[in-house]
């Protein structure tokens, strides 16, 4: 997590994940930009707590934050360096008063088998299809293996998981979605600043395991789906997830 705030007044238009984005690549090099899996994936800025994906005005002294999260180390701590210098947005100067850098994986493990899932920026999965077409088409809904399985091809792509097939079937048999809602609009629509639009589900879900033996895989890839993000677009900021474990109904 870096943590800033500008003396200047700051306004920020449209989504800003591909902002943070671009930071990153001008200062850890531009070759990253075109790299495939990209070794990182960034959130949005924040503004009062709230992602900034439309519209947001960043007053004088307003903290700013935003996270980044890194496949290697080395790209990290580089990173770290770089940014605690501070930066330049839109032409303003913002000074970093705090970095918070940890291991993912070193996180505690929770032991149950429930948990929240808040989806903080658009989450759309890609459609693979079966006949060729012009367009791409997405899925919005956060059914449990659609988050689980981007996590894992994802994590394995990176080479921070090594789970598969076997984990995906005990997360279809026994991971079931129990409720979902939406603070307002469940789909909306987000400006990028090269004239495109996303579109994808903000809201929560409610989910809850059936089965034990496979909590320890699934508590290892909810932490990494809350660092890298999940669906298409996560590079951007996009699928930018929380998760909080509950405790589950008798």
């Amino acid at each position: 997590m870096v943590r800033g705030r500008s003396p200047e007044a700051i306004p920020l238009l449209g989504f800003t994940g591909t902002v943070v984005e671009s930071l990153v690549v001008s200062l850890l090099g531009r070759e990253l930009h075109d790299v495939k899996p990209k070794p990182f994936s960034v959130t949005p800025f924040f503004v009062g707590g709230r992602p900034a994906v439309d519209k947001a005005m960043v007053a004088p002294g307003d903290l700013l934050e935003f996270c980044v999260s890194f496949a290697r180390k080395e790209l990290a701590e580089d990173f770290v360096v770089k940014i605690a210098q501070g930066y330049t947005l839109f032409g303003k100067r913002v000074v970093v008063e705090e970095l918070e850098f940890y291991d993912v994986f070193s996180q505690p493990t929770p032991q149950t088998g429930c948990f929240k899932l808040e989806f903080l920026t658009p989450l759309r999965f890609a459609v693979k299809p079966l006949y060729k077409r012009k367009r791409a088409i997405f899925d919005f809904l956060p059914h449990p293996l659609s988050v689980f399985k981007s996590a894992v091809k994802h994590g394995r792509e990176l080479g921070l998981l090594r789970l598969g097939a076997p984990f995906l079937r005990w997360v279809h048999t026994y991971v079931a979605l129990t409720d979902f809602g939406c603070p307002g609009r469940c789909i909306i629509t987000v400006r990028l600043p090269n004239g495109g639009i996303a579109r994808g589900f903000v809201g929560w879900a409610l989910y809850r395991a059936f089965g034990k033996r496979r909590l320890a895989d699934m508590w290892k890839t909810l932490r990494f789906a809350e660092a890298f993000n999940i669906g298409s677009g996560r590079g951007m900021g996009l699928g930018v997830v929380r998760a909080t474990p509950l405790e589950c109904p008798s």
